[in-house]
């Protein structure tokens, strides 16, 4: 009963987020994929869609050995200055295993000036059906640079917390950025090492 009334609410919030979203500028919205693989098994692939007046929807699957989450929700991008953009999210969890049902809290926050870039996603997971404890994750906390106009080296950096364990990863970043998006690579350090490959597309409309 508290997992069907948590999930109703959610179907709502998302039917009042696709109306509210759908009065912006279809001609300003834009695109955003975004795929990442790694040696750890770890799999990732996001699609959102932001739209012109700002409101934010996401889908997103994340899986690692043992786990396959599928995540739909969305949120709305504040921007207090050009270079800066802060985006609480909410979004409804459905798992594979272990009848995993739950909703997920997070904050992006992206900032780009002179060169400078600086991104993250933090979440919060809370079950409200199913044997999947809650646990908080960063993935990812990445900064770097731009040189030679399409070149960026950094840091990536995240966590895992679930059940008073801690996997904290941190290493060097390397991009090469396109008109499209950007392909990367990370090679990350901490309990669990992991070589890390994505690419991401911006597609505006």
């Amino acid at each position: 009963m508290v997992f069907n009334g948590q999930m109703r609410i959610l179907i709502r919030i998302g039917i009042l987020l696709a109306f509210w979203a759908a009065a912006g500028d279809r001609s300003l919205a834009q695109h955003f994929f975004e795929v990442r693989g790694a040696d750890s098994k770890y799999r990732y692939a996001d699609w959102n869609y932001t739209f012109s007046n700002s409101a934010i929807v996401d889908l997103f699957y994340v899986g690692a050995p043992g786990s396959n989450e599928f995540n739909l929700g969305g949120g709305y991008g504040f921007k207090p200055t050009t270079a800066l953009l802060i985006a609480p999210l909410a979004y409804a969890v459905i798992g594979k295993e272990a009848g995993q049902r739950g909703v997920k809290l997070a904050l992006l926050v992206a900032f780009e000036q002179d060169g400078w870039k600086i991104a993250s996603f933090f979440a919060h997971y809370a079950g409200v059906a199913g044997e999947v404890d809650s646990y908080q994750v960063l993935d990812t906390l990445d900064a770097g640079k731009v040189f030679a106009r399409r070149f960026e080296a950094g840091i990536s950096s995240g966590f895992f917390h679930a059940g008073g364990n801690w996997n904290p990863q941190v290493g060097p970043l390397f991009k090469v950025n396109d008109r499209f998006g950007s392909w990367y690579v990370s090679w990350r350090f901490g309990p669990q090492r992991e070589l890390r490959f994505g690419r991401t597309l911006l597609l505006k409309k």
